[in-house]
């Protein structure tokens, strides 16, 4: 073992201060105990690194690719040197080797990571070595390794460090939804690297849901041939979707696996299934119910027993599977044949009785396999016929289930509330926010409501996950960057204490390092954002700058993937409205090199005034929403920004406008939340004294998509001084929603 010399100990609570020195390596997230010698290694073309065992091989090679990527220094991959690094004359540079190694004494995720000299017969020996108890935790040692390393003229500097490391939390997740809006393989790649990049151990892959059905069953081909991508907010939305292919997902399960990070593939049963029943009503169709499964039918768990081995058949290294379970609509069920044999012969006494039992039943698939289901929170139920088994890890995301009680009744709890872990477009939280933040917090649903639970018992929780919800590709990258880092920080080390002014310094180094591994292609902004880091309301400049030089530099405003609209690059952007940029590198013959970039950069909403803007709103049955989402939403006068909504509850409601006068109205326009698939049912009325009230509008048959447009209606003007509108119905969950109220 190598000596060290005149080390200075460096304890969690102290770590964030001590590294913020320009000399300390700016590490995300902070280590356990790092302990730093005086003085650097150097590393030239003539070191290399080595995989001390053959299964490391892979992650020596992945290592080498990204030291180059990030520094220009390009090391070999070599065998190990007898006896380590070659002995150099007393006073030289000394020559450094990195080994990675496999050590059976370090358990779980712990690594260790030892850069140092020590005094030979025949001179000074450099070396560097990572080593962990298995694969994962040694590509965790490889990720401190390349955040310590400096390049610079062709040679690599390190500081002479020795690092004990393993995280507090086991589960660190990120979430992506690829059933509402369609990634490609490579946009999903960027995001593993991100994961990598912080040592975020597991990716949630969101496979399928009302909109997409994005696994390729070989039983059931025809599920996804109806595939509708949600349209919702970005211009150059996909119409049709296929699914991914199978060589797709497992070249993605490959990918990840070399980095150390797991795919978790969640299909949800037994709701949010709608694209699952209309391209395959048998076996999975409920009558009357379009959006979840028939689960009495004994031909339906057949079914999705067979897609849920085949899914563990793609997505074999992860121990995890996510079972979904949420937002179950029953309605139907207990008018079918089927379901009123279980009744007489299984003692289920209520629809919900069943779904338990379905849950139970989908577990026990997954259990047989070896692996360990998760399940968001609605599927704890206690007290009932079918309990959730004890061996299924319950992720708490609205509140709707005390994540106290699920705790204290057993389970363990991976903490993934919307608040603040919740990336939807504009609703998401500020890293500020994020920073004052601690894994035992679990928050109460949307924007608005700062209110945690928190839990004193912390040992029930295995850890915590960012969710992107509803994104598309293009802004992936862009919004989770930063939160993603900090949830890593406080998941693996949140003992580390320091400023937040601190942490940001660090992740300026990583958050380098990031692009320069996921952007081929540099994005440079001028400009002022507000808000947060992609709204702006001056205009903004931007510019594209590429890494590789020999390529056409393509680009488009729209979010459209590569087609013959994309502009060739010839300077910098003018932005002076909301822009949905994607830009990528093109050989001559028109062949995409490399990952493609993206951003969103929107502009603040302008106020478009009309007789309701800024007028007294009330909403009832009463009282308005807790969760922030009030009835002035609907009348602030941002008839264009979906993200900001009044948000009513469980339908019908009404939302009621006072114009304080009487005046001729001769217009109405209702803006609802709209995706591209989901329609609602309302009408409106107007009154001269809040009593006696006229319609004006009627969709309470509708049943055509919602779209920004909104439902509208012209009429002779009529007085009014109250508009009230009656949201009837929204066909994608009990909720209603109104984004503008608009009255001329």
């Amino acid at each position: 073992m190598s000596r060290f010399h005149q080390f200075l100990p460096l304890v969690p609570a102290l770590l964030g201060s001590a590294l913020a020195g320009s000399a300390a390596p700016q590490l995300v997230p902070l280590p356990k105990s790092l302990t730093l010698g005086h003085g650097v290694l150097t590393l030239t073309k003539d070191s290399s690194i080595a995989a001390a065992n053959k299964e490391l091989e892979p992650l020596a090679t992945l290592l080498a690719g990204e030291i180059k990527q990030t520094t220009g220094v390009e090391l070999a991959t070599a065998e190990p040197k007898p006896g380590g690094a070659a002995a150099q004359p007393a006073g030289s540079h000394p020559a450094v080797d990195i080994v990675l190694r496999l050590d059976p004494g370090l358990k779980g995720e712990a690594y260790t990571l030892t850069a140092g000299t020590a005094a030979t017969a025949g001179g000074t020996l450099g070396s560097v070595t990572v080593a962990g108890g298995t694969y994962q935790s040694v590509a965790s040692g490889t990720v401190t390794l390349l955040q310590a390393l400096r390049g610079d003229a062709g040679t690599l500097t390190l500081p002479q460090m020795q690092i004990a490391d393993e995280p507090v939390y086991a589960y660190r997740g990120a979430l992506i939804d690829l059933a509402r809006k369609y990634h490609s393989p490579g946009g999903i790649e960027q995001v593993i690297e991100l994961c990598r990049l912080y040592k975020i151990r597991y990716l949630h892959l969101n496979l399928s849901d009302d909109q997409l059905f994005m696994f390729p069953s070989t039983r059931f081909p025809q599920i996804g041939k109806s595939n509708q991508e949600f349209a919702r907010f970005e211009p150059g939305s996909q119409p049709h979707c296929a699914p991914y292919t199978l060589d797709q997902l497992k070249g993605l399960e490959s990918y990840a696996k070399q980095r150390g990070v797991y795919l978790v593939p969640e299909i949800n049963f037994p709701g949010h299934s709608g694209r699952l029943i209309a391209d395959a009503r048998d076996p999975f169709g409920l009558p009357g119910n379009g959006s979840t499964v028939h689960i009495a039918n004994p031909k339906t768990l057949a079914a999705v027993s067979v897609i849920i081995n085949e899914m563990m058949d793609v997505f074999q290294s992860t121990p995890y599977i996510h079972l979904g379970a949420d937002e179950v609509g029953l309605g139907g069920l207990e008018q079918t044949p089927e379901y009123k044999q279980l009744q007489a012969t299984a003692g289920i006494k209520s629809a919900h009785d069943l779904y338990c039992k379905f849950i139970a039943d989908l577990n026990a698939i997954v259990t047989k396999r070896g692996k360990k289901s998760i399940v968001w929170e609605e599927a704890w139920n206690p007290g009932g016929t079918y309990p959730l088994p004890k061996d299924v890890t319950v992720m708490a995301w609205t509140h709707g289930r005390n994540p106290a009680d699920i705790a204290k009744a057993g389970y363990q709890v991976i903490n993934a509330m919307w608040t603040p872990l919740y990336i939807v477009r504009g609703d998401k939280r500020p890293l500020d926010f994020l920073f004052n933040w601690n894994l035992a917090m679990f928050g109460r649903g949307h924007l608005g409501d700062d209110t945690f639970t928190t839990l004193t018992d912390t040992g029930r929780i295995l850890g915590t996950q960012l969710c992107s919800w509803e994104n598309a590709e293009n802004i992936e990258i862009q919004s989770m960057r930063e939160r993603l880092a900090l949830v890593a920080e406080k998941s693996w080390s949140p003992a580390a204490g320091g400023t937040l002014a601190e942490f940001k310094a660090r992740l300026a180094h990583t958050d380098q390092l990031l692009d320069l591994l996921v952007n081929p292609i540099s994005i440079q902004v001028a400009g002022t954002f507000t808000r947060d880091e992609n709204t702006f309301t001056e205009p903004l400049t931007i510019t594209l700058v590429p890494r590789i030089q020999g390529l056409t530099l393509k680009y488009t405003l729209d979010n459209s993937l590569p087609n013959a609209k994309w502009r060739v690059y010839s300077g910098p952007i003018k932005a002076d409205a909301t822009v949905h940029l994607r830009a990528g590198l093109f050989d001559d013959k028109g062949v995409q090199q490399g990952h493609l970039v993206g951003s969103w950069f929107n502009h603040k909403q302008v106020i478009k005034p009309n007789l309701a803007t800024g007028k007294p709103a009330t909403a009832g049955p009463p009282p308005d929403p807790a969760n922030g989402k009030t009835a002035a939403i609907a009348v602030d006068g941002k008839a264009d920004n979906v993200d900001d909504y009044w948000d009513g509850g469980e339908g019908p409601h009404w939302l009621q406008v006072d114009l304080l006068k009487v005046q001729p109205v001769s217009f109405i326009n209702v803006i609802t939340y709209w995706d591209g698939s989901r329609y609602y049912q309302l009408n409106a009325e107007v009154s001269v004294d809040g009593k006696q009230w006229k319609k004006m509008l009627d969709f309470t048959t509708d049943t055509a998509p919602a779209t920004a447009a909104g439902y509208s209606g012209k009429f002779p003007p009529t007085p009014a001084r109250y508009v009230r509108v009656n949201m009837l119905k929204n066909s994608a969950n009990p909720s209603v929603h109104i984004v503008e109220l608009i009255v001329e």
